[in-house]
């Protein structure tokens, strides 16, 4: 996703520009949309229009990069004094998003018009738009204006212009993820048993011992079997808590064991000023483990304001949030992996989707390195970490998701 990234402070238009502009054979591997469209609309030639005519047409839209790529389609155009239009043209169309479900289309073409029996090279171009009705499926109106070139024949150009309806099938209708598999809980851990104690035998008859130069071997150690249940690192003989991993609050004076957290807020209960409640760490003394605006819960790092983003922008009103995330950040265990995950379920492009939740979560740690963050194992992504069993959250289908996992 780095080829495809712009700096988030450039706006939408600079972004959809670096995107444009970005050479394909930088771009990630994701599936590429087929769009295929079918219009419907009426046509008048230009300027002068004496008869208004009907229009139909197929266009084929292959994207390369985003959501820019080539285009051919042909289009058949009958007016009422009997002559007909034909078309076949191949150029090169962008769709950038404008907002949520909807995109701007441009168009640019060139081809061959049969006009009245006489076969003509043409140029044109179109703008329009498409509203996404569900993932997959488009609806909108297009503008188009073409010109056949009248060459040697001398004469006027005639040029035409056509209002449609477009109705659009990607390949994303057809594409639907498959459903997650069922998890599958983790088999338990087999207990070990210690070896058997020896039985005692009688000691053999004592001889006397034969004077000799040599001397005896030494015995042979006997090499017993280390059991660690909670895979800790410290074996059950010397784990005072041989059932509980410490995690990330290891306790320095009990190795082996965690340090007390009743409401698993990642701040010990002798420093934690609401022990019995769950919070988050804090910088802020008397805010150190109470609830706020953000909180541990499990594995995830909940905001209870989702961060709200125009487009990829952060909006003002999340300044407070993130001034208290960036606190939390700061004051975590040095042993916990944070990863800031990206969304954008209402973008219909699944490429575009792909790359507006990577440049969210981009957003929102170049905010928090600005704002003087210095901390390792911080990272973005579109999808939870590996490890991660928790559901997803549906207040944040379009903003982000803060996860903590080891490293």
């Amino acid at each position: 996703m780095d080829a495809w990234r712009c700096q988030i402070g450039s706006g939408r238009w600079a972004c959809a520009t670096a995107l444009l502009l970005t050479p394909l054979g930088a771009a990630e591997a994701q599936p590429r949309p087929v769009v295929v469209q079918a219009e419907l609309g009426a046509a008048v030639a230009v300027p002068d229009a004496p008869g208004v005519g009907a229009c139909a047409a197929v266009r084929v839209h292959a994207p390369w990069v985003g959501s820019f790529g080539p285009r051919f389609g042909a289009a058949r155009c009958s007016f009422a004094d009997a002559h007909n239009l034909y078309t076949v043209a191949g150029g090169l169309a962008w769709r950038p998003s404008l907002h949520r479900r909807v995109r701007l289309v441009l168009e640019a073409e060139a081809g061959l018009g049969l006009l009245g029996g006489v076969g003509r090279a043409l140029l044109g171009g179109a703008i329009g738009a498409d509203v996404a009705v569900i993932d997959g499926l488009t609806v909108g109106p297009s503008l188009r204006y073409q010109q056949l070139i009248a060459g040697s024949a001398g004469g006027d150009d005639p040029r035409y212009a056509s209002l449609s309806v477009v109705v659009g099938l990607s390949s994303e209708l057809f594409d639907r993820p498959a459903p997650p598999p069922a998890a599958v809980p983790p088999r338990p851990t087999p207990r070990i048993a210690p070896p058997p104690a020896a039985r005692p035998t009688a000691p053999p008859p004592q001889t006397p011992p034969t004077p000799s130069r040599r001397t005896a071997a030494p015995p042979t150690p006997t090499v017993g079997l280390t059991v660690d249940r909670d895979h800790d690192g410290v074996s059950d003989a010397s784990d005072p808590c041989p059932a509980e991993a410490p995690g990330w609050l290891p306790d320095p004076a009990r190795p082996g064991c965690p340090l007390p957290d009743r409401d698993r807020d990642l701040v010990p209960d002798a420093s934690d000023v609401c022990p019995a409640v769950g919070g988050a760490p804090h910088e802020e003394a008397p805010l150190h483990g109470c609830p706020g605006a953000i909180r541990v819960d499990g594995q995830r790092l909940r905001i209870d304001e989702p961060l709200v983003f125009d487009i990829v922008r952060l909006r003002s009103v999340n300044y407070p949030a993130l001034r208290e995330l960036l606190s939390v950040l700061r004051t975590l265990p040095a042993g916990v992996r944070v990863t800031i995950v990206g969304h954008s379920a209402a973008e219909p492009d699944p490429i575009g989707r792909v790359q507006l939740a990577a440049d969210r979560a981009r957003a929102v740690l170049s905010w928090l390195e600005a704002h003087g963050l210095r901390r390792e194992h911080v990272v973005t992504a579109i999808a939870p970490p590996e490890g991660v069993t928790a559901a997803p959250d549906p207040a944040t289908v379009e903003s982000v998701d803060i996860w903590l996992t080891r490293p």
